[in-house]
């Protein structure tokens, strides 16, 4: 495995930072003037799912990991683990819903999602940038409601709760940023 430059890495590539592996889930790069870049990080540690935010220069160099990205259909929850198939070979595999994270609440039978692999171990899921949803429910607009960028809570298929705009009723079909959990757009009509 070879060693690389901070500034090398991408989103969802893993590397070995204090013993342990982890996964970048952003970087930012500010730049300093004559002091040279800052790379700032998000990541998860892959054993103990804990996200660490921190700060390293170009010149940090750290070893890469292996981390192989797997397409498997999502079959169920059962307990506190979900249940994967894999589409061609029909293998199964459980990975904990401590794993997957925030995204749990996204998570819909029957929907491919790529699973991240550190020899042949299960280790976590690269959420799609955007996913599109059913409303379920959602309250009335109420006239005037306007002062400001009116919003209200909508409920999903899944149960997760959306801040969307006023005009999205029950039954449309929205687009979600799964990053920040923000509404984006409405789908258009046929599913486009």
């Amino acid at each position: 495995m070879a060693k690389i430059s901070i500034a090398d890495f991408k989103v969802g590539e893993a590397f070995i930072f204090r013993g342990d592996p982890f996964v970048i889930l952003s970087v930012r790069a500010k730049h300093l003037g004559r002091g040279g870049a800052i790379y700032r990080t998000k990541m998860k540690n892959l054993k103990t799912d804990a996200t660490l935010e921190e700060a390293f220069r170009p010149t940090d160099k750290f070893e890469t990991v292996d981390l192989s990205l797997e397409t498997m259909n999502f079959m169920y929850r059962a307990g506190d683990e979900a249940l994967f198939m894999h589409p061609r070979t029909y293998d199964q595999i459980s990975l904990s819903l401590k794993k997957i994270g925030s995204f749990v609440k996204f998570l819909k039978e029957g929907e491919n999602y790529r699973l991240q692999f550190i020899a042949d171990e299960p280790v976590g899921i690269l959420p799609p940038a955007k996913i599109k949803r059913l409303v379920i429910e959602a309250p009335e607009a109420i006239a005037g409601n306007t002062a400001t960028a009116a919003t209200k809570k909508v409920i999903i298929e899944g149960g997760a709760q959306i801040e969307t705009p006023l005009f999205i009723k029950t039954g449309d079909i929205i687009i979600i940023r799964t990053e920040d959990e923000g509404y984006v757009s409405k789908a258009q009509e046929g599913g486009k």
